[in-house]
């Protein structure tokens, strides 16, 4: 497992592999739980880059 705290640290993953997603929208995809991530406390999100980037190929086949 690959983890990283935070949704800042997410945006830079994301921008290091070419998929430039900004905080707001990140935020936003939280909100209606459209993105893997975990809580383990209030105020600190943990997310796991396998279900990222297996998140992201999901969302690539869904826009053919």
């Amino acid at each position: 497992m690959r983890l990283i705290r935070g949704v800042k640290a997410l945006t830079d993953y994301l921008k290091s592999i070419d998929c430039d997603i900004s905080e707001s929208t990140i935020y936003r995809l939280i909100k209606q739980n459209n993105i893997p991530f975990k809580r383990p406390a209030p105020g600190i999100l943990i997310f796991d880059l396998n279900a990222i980037d297996k998140w992201l190929s999901y969302e690539d086949v869904e826009s053919i």
